[in-house]
């Protein structure tokens, strides 16, 4: 068994900045729990009481009987999850129209009536994994095929490992695998089953914590460590997500799930006492957020109290959430997918966070984001662009093009990522908080039409930069224009 702890070969490295959406909104669908949900919004898993349920937004919920669904397949004929033997125990089974719940192998062994359990799945619903209990009374990572026949998943500690996630495609699975004494290390496996301890920092060697989710395209694991949720990639490594105010002695937050830019990652944050648990989102920009404050100050109506979300789109656009009232979707209005973020590659080493641009004056990198809307009808989109050193001219361009497939060139103390047919769109002095905003009217400047893809970034001078080239970049951002 091969053990990394430097990065994942086999992860996509993308280099991509925040998205901002508009308009929220909540629909409240059901009572009870709700676990996970496929990518298109169209079939959702859950429990009422003892029972789980499977849900389609064609407005049919089955009935699963005893059991708890813990995942579901893209066209939702496949559920996995555990449920209840004839012998009374607690075992991981999938369950499919026409037979079921089937029980799956477990690990030889048992806790009491507990067996085993299924987490994770793949998107078709071929695989599966989770743990079972082996006959030393320890937990046992295991996955399980498309007959049901159960693999043992390798670990490199002594004790428990326990897989908790699969990525869409199978070929990744995530949980954790323990450290002599006992203390969880969060853990990827690959196809091969060799591993990687993402959580690895130079304040926590030994990587502890526990892995909950990957993107839909592998790109991005998230999980807990320290008491708060992380994103972790190939390029940025590890990045806490913070906690909610207030938490005190009481602090404690997950990642469980993250869309596919990295830049949407939902989970959970305990507040003001133990059982005090609150649904939250979090963006590079705007760091950690109620989920029901997010979705209220973009535009949501009749949020209710949620402790947490379970899922998120890979588009980012839906979040799945529950709460004491029962579960339900949110959903975002647009979304303005970004790019070429200066996480790693940089003119003199001033690469910086996550979502950003490459390192400016100010210490940080620009950060340029859409509010308003992309219709051409209404032509009422404003691109934001924060961080910028104050007082400096900054120019909003355009280009059909994404330079060196999204990574961009160096440029300056930047990266240029637009290319090709370049529209230049106005200059703005960013103001003494370095903020400059570009639009309305975008659209009438530009002369384009429904269905057009534009990418935008924001050039600007700074004389005092770390590069000493006298101006930088922002992220970039495309745009496909609806009617």
């Amino acid at each position: 068994m091969t053990i990394r702890t430097s990065s994942l070969t086999t992860l996509a490295v993308l280099s991509l900045a925040p998205s901002l959406f508009a308009q929220a909104s909540w629909t409240a669908l059901g009572t009870g729990t709700a676990a996970d949900m496929s990518d298109d919004g169209q079939f959702v898993v859950g429990s009422i009481g003892t029972h789980g349920f499977l849900w389609s937004a064609s407005g049919v919920q089955v009935d699963l009987g005893v059991g708890t669904p813990t995942a579901v397949s893209s066209d939702g004929t496949i559920v996995s999850g555990r449920t209840t033997n004839l012998a009374g125990e607690s075992v991981a089974a999938r369950w499919q129209q026409g037979t079921g719940w089937v029980e799956l192998p477990g690990a030889g062994g048992a806790a009491g009536s507990s067996i085993s359990v299924s987490y994770g799945m793949s998107a078709d619903g071929s695989k599966c994994a989770g743990f079972g209990w082996n006959a030393a009374g320890l937990a046992s990572a295991l996955s399980w095929d498309a007959m049901g026949n159960v693999t043992f998943i390798p670990q490199s500690g002594p004790l428990n490992s326990q897989a908790s996630s699969m990525s869409a495609d199978g070929t990744l699975i995530g949980g954790w695998d323990d450290s002599a004494g006992f203390t969880a290390r969060a853990v990827v496996w690959d196809a091969l089953h060799s591993q990687t301890f993402v959580a690895v920092t130079p304040g926590n060697l030994m990587g502890f914590g526990k892995v909950f989710g990957f993107s839909n395209n592998n790109s991005y694991v998230v999980g807990v460590t320290d008491d708060e949720g992380f994103i972790w990639n190939s390029t940025a490594g590890v990045t806490k997500t913070g906690s909610l105010p207030g938490g005190g002695p009481f602090t404690y937050g997950e990642a469980r799930d993250v869309s596919d830019d990295g830049q949407k990652v939902v989970g959970l944050s305990r507040v003001t006492s133990l059982y005090d648990f609150r649904a939250t989102i979090w963006t590079p920009g705007a760091g950690l957020q109620e989920l029901k404050s997010y979705l209220e100050a973009n535009g949501g109506s009749a949020v209710p109290e949620l402790i947490l979300a379970s899922a998120i789109s890979s588009d980012g656009f839906r979040i799945l959430a529950y709460g004491p009232q029962g579960w339900g979707i949110g959903t975002l209005g647009f979304s303005v997918p970004s790019y070429c973020s200066c996480d790693a590659t940089a003119p003199c080493g001033n690469s910086a966070a996550l979502g950003e641009g490459c390192q400016n004056s100010t210490g940080k990198g620009a950060v340029v984001a859409a509010a308003g809307g992309i219709s051409v009808g209404a032509d009422n989109l404003t691109l934001e662009c924060e961080q910028l050193p104050p007082g400096k001219p900054s120019l909003l361009f355009a280009g059909l093009n994404q330079i060196n497939g999204g990574a961009g060139s160096l440029f300056g103390d930047g990266l240029l990522c637009v290319g090709g047919g370049i529209q230049r769109l106005g200059v703005v002095v960013s103001s003494q908080t370095g903020s400059a905003a570009f639009g309305p009217g975008l659209v009438a400047t530009g002369a384009w039409n429904s269905g057009d893809v534009r990418n935008f970034q924001v050039w600007y001078r700074d004389q005092a930069g770390p590069c000493a080239a006298g101006f930088n970049t922002s992220n970039a951002l495309q745009v496909t224009f609806t009617p």
